[in-house]
């Protein structure tokens, strides 16, 4: 069975911004397996093995659920270790401001309606930089602020393969979200 998760894919402006604050960082600790920028994604909904059924139900209802919701940038973000100060991951960590809170209740309500289990967990929007092998080696500066925002302006249900050599993501669904009324603003 296919392992799926719903995310944001990050737009090429944001993956050339990551790019240049993971420079020096890259440069000066070699125990990070690096994400590769292709595959810089936030995560709504990480759904695990999934039988066709499923996926083709939610790729039927993908349109309908977030069909009204416009793009829109995510708040500036951090350079953090996660899920806490300690851990083994490297991300760029987002504040959940009222437009990434009601992205994530539309995941939540979309699975709910394909009889999948809602995350119960809190949403802490992130993308994933680099998962740390050797903590010793590690010198950077975390917990730092960036002026990186994510274009949010699509929603995609990818498929992951695990290989030896990392992940392999295929879009399976992309919803376009559609574009701000300026007239009212």
């Amino acid at each position: 069975m296919p392992r799926v998760f719903i995310g944001v894919p990050v737009d090429q402006s944001a993956q050339r911004r990551i790019a240049e604050l993971l420079k020096p960082v890259k440069m000066s600790n070699d125990g990070v397996r690096w994400v590769p920028e292709k595959n810089l994604h936030l995560t709504l909904a990480f759904l695990g093995n999934r039988s066709p059924g499923v996926i083709e139900n939610l790729i039927r209802s993908m349109e309908a659920a977030y069909r009204r919701v416009t793009s829109f940038q995510t708040p500036n973000s951090m350079l953090m270790r996660f899920p806490k100060p300690s851990g083994n991951i490297i991300a760029l960590g987002f504040e959940t401001d009222a437009r990434l809170a009601m992205l994530f209740g539309i995941t939540q309500e979309l699975l709910a309606g394909n009889g999948l289990e809602a995350d119960r967990n809190p949403f802490k929007p992130h993308v994933t930089l680099g998962r740390i092998r050797k903590t010793p080696l590690l010198n950077a500066t975390f917990n730092r602020q960036t002026n990186i925002k994510l274009r949010v302006d699509r929603i995609t249900l990818y498929q992951s393969t695990l290989t030896s050599a990392g992940s392999i993501y295929l879009a399976l669904n992309e919803i376009e979200l559609g574009q701000p009324d300026d007239r009212h603003s």
